[in-house]
């Protein structure tokens, strides 16, 4: 071989030494040492508890696989609480996620039911108002009904006393006209005053009419009979009256029947239309109450189910964020174990060493 290929592949061998070396050089000061890794497994207290605990079997000199079962077992735990809490976590999403919708099926509904109340509230206030004006205005008429039946009454029974009276005051009128009639019918016209004043004498005041018709005797035959002719006139004329006066007044008794059946008609059926109206006011007011009944449950119900999802909502929060917390915890510490067990496993002298100088 020729003395310049043998010296370039010296040359190629000595550059790929050297290249080797300044690459593990640089990776070794890249690295952290035993101690610095140590010294952060430390810096956190499950760490330097693990580290303590890991020093103490050092000292008592515990086989290597004392440690490193020791190491498995805290880590298998670590994995095992990280499943357990992921399941309880997903337990908890899912109780939350059922609660949740339940709590916004009851806001909805108690929201809807609040409307649908307050907008019935609303009808049913204006439909009481109505029929309380119709109540009150039909109450108005019959008492306007009343009064006018109780005028009418009243004043049927005085025109029928009047009427009663007049007749019996023509009727008195009518006897004594019949008695002046039958007495002067037994008179004779033209006796003398002295024969007249002795039958007078004898009356007194005992007998006017019988009085009266011997005063009438005195006068001569045409007087006498003018006298009793307008006595019989009067008596034509009073007689006339009183049937005119019975007819007026049966009219006004048949006048009154017809306008006291037809209030009694009229009241009636008022009164029908205002116990139809107060039935349904009473209808109405009851809706109203078990509407104003519902919408104050509905509020309540509402208020419930808000501050119900508020209250879940920050628990769910809470479990989330307490879980997120421990998870992260349980990595770190994981981590920890594993830088602990890989140095055990590749730097059990050093590790030992220091670990040896740790006050337990």
């Amino acid at each position: 071989m020729n003395k310049a290929v043998i010296v370039a592949l010296l040359c190629f061998v000595a550059f790929a030494s050297a290249s080797k070396l300044n690459k593990r050089i640089t990776l070794a000061r890249s690295e952290p040492t035993v101690a610095e890794q140590l010294q952060e497994i430390e810096s956190s207290e499950f760490g330097r508890k693990i580290l303590d605990t890991i020093a103490l079997q050092v000292k008592n000199n515990s086989p290597l696989s004392d440690i490193s079962q020791m190491l498995a077992e805290i880590r298998q735990d670590l994995i095992l609480q990280e499943h357990e809490s992921d399941n309880e976590h997903a337990q908890q999403v899912q109780e939350c996620e059922t609660e949740v919708i339940e709590y916004n099926r009851r806001i909805d509904l108690a929201t809807n039911t609040r409307d649908d109340a307050q907008t019935e509230i609303i009808l049913l206030q204006g439909e009481v108002a109505v029929l309380r004006g119709d109540v009150a205005s039909k109450a108005s008429q019959l008492e306007i009904i009343d009064n006018r039946d109780a005028a009418i009454r009243s004043e049927r029974e005085a025109d029928a006393f009047a009427y009663e009276a007049r007749i019996a005051t023509n009727n008195e009128v009518l006897s004594a006209i019949d008695l002046i009639l039958e007495k002067l019918s037994g008179m004779t016209p033209g006796s003398s005053s002295a024969s007249v004043l002795a039958q007078l004498n004898k009356i007194g005041k005992s007998n006017p009419i019988l009085a009266l018709a011997q005063l009438a005797s005195t006068f001569n035959a045409e007087s006498f009979r003018t006298a009793v002719a307008r006595l019989e006139a009067l008596r034509d004329s009073l007689e006339e009256t009183n049937a005119k006066d019975t007819e007026e007044e049966e009219k006004a008794q048949a006048d009154f029947n017809s306008v006291i059946g037809e209030l009694t008609t009229t009241r009636r059926n008022i009164a029908a239309a205002k116990a139809e109206s107060e039935g349904a006011l009473a209808q109405a007011e009851a809706a109203l109450s078990l509407q104003e009944s519902i919408l104050e449950e509905s509020v309540n119900e509402l208020a419930s189910a808000q501050t119900g999802l508020a209250n879940k909502e920050t628990t769910c929060e809470d479990w989330t964020a307490t879980w997120e917390r421990n998870k992260e915890a349980r990595n770190n510490e994981l981590n920890l174990i594993g830088q602990v067990q890989n140095i055990i496993a590749t730097k059990l002298d050093t590790a030992t060493m220091l670990l040896q100088k740790r006050s337990v």
